[in-house]
């Protein structure tokens, strides 16, 4: 499909909730090869491997919220978590990708809120991160592989000052910036991508609608992102980010890796979904410079 719409490189997802790749399989090298190959075959360059899910429960939470990923103790989802991390890094050794996308999960969501006598702040759970990565890291150290984080509410790195604090314990780390995840939040999705420098390794792109309304909101994709009202990703032009503002951001502050199309729109089909974006995208970015994809 990506070969058919153009787009030459992939941000490839391993979760055991997809079914591209063989998740029991990730460190044999026998089906890193066969991915590989089929990838090279549809003339495909995989930029990025992605873990968002088995790998969330590397730090939790390790209640039932995660049992759908895998049920057991809190040290039994830690030990799943931190298996499928290193499995990951050593996938993307394997094919060839020069990055790896993890999502490790968030000991305390309490910790977003201050409390009266309490020490107790979210700088605690970017300290647990770093903790919890460091054999993450040295591994993709060791086999020449980046791993970057993605700003997301169920994540240690949830909005650009979380981000800053994990990316100053956390060296060797790059980012991922998706402008829909943080302007769910409230932030200026522009000002989002702007001043991460070299730290800024991969971007993903699609749309958002708010709800505002005192209602729930009717029809498929809404969900929440905090205690905030309601949202729903799009396909770019289908939302109310302004795309052709935050490609220009990015082209200013000198960013020329891949922008990965990230489909979740409930309301179109994939296809469609896809073809659209890429469409507004081709009309942003200069002549020569590819959109990726991620699936």
């Amino acid at each position: 499909m990506a070969r058919d719409v153009g787009v030459g490189v992939v941000d490839l997802p391993v979760d055991r909730g997809f079914a591209l790749v063989d998740a029991a399989r990730l460190e044999d090298p026998g089906h890193q090869r066969d991915v590989r190959e089929r990838c090279a075959a549809a003339g495909v360059e995989v930029g990025c491997v992605s873990n968002s899910r088995d790998t969330q429960l590397v730090l939790g939470p390790h209640g039932p919220h995660t049992d759908a990923v895998s049920v057991g103790s809190a040290e039994a989802k830690r030990a799943f978590g931190v298996r499928a991390a290193l499995g990951t890094v050593r996938f993307a050794a394997g094919v060839g990708a020069p990055l790896v996308r993890l999502m490790l999960g968030v000991p305390d969501l309490a910790r977003w809120f201050s409390w009266s006598g309490s020490e107790v702040s979210w700088q605690d759970n970017v300290d647990a991160w770093v903790l919890a990565a460091r054999p993450v890291l040295e591994l993709a150290d060791t086999l020449g592989v980046r791993v970057v984080i993605e700003p997301h509410p169920k994540q240690v790195a949830y909005d650009p000052a979380s981000t800053r604090a994990l990316l100053s314990g956390a060296s060797g780390v790059h980012l991922c910036v998706d402008p829909a995840n943080l302007a769910a939040i409230g932030y200026d999705p522009v000002a989002c991508v702007r001043g991460w420098g070299r730290r800024l390794a991969a971007v993903h792109a699609k749309d958002l609608q708010r709800w505002s309304d005192t209602e729930s909101p009717r029809g498929a994709g809404w969900s929440r992102y905090g205690p905030g009202p309601a949202i729903r990703f799009r396909a770019l032009g289908a939302g109310t980010l302004p795309w052709p503002a935050i490609v220009a951001a990015l082209l200013d502050d000198d960013y020329r890796g891949v922008i990965y199309v990230e489909h979740e729109d409930a309301l179109l089909p994939t296809e469609q979904g896809i073809a659209n974006s890429l469409t507004l995208l081709r009309t942003l970015i200069p002549a020569g410079v590819a959109p990726g994809r991620t699936w």
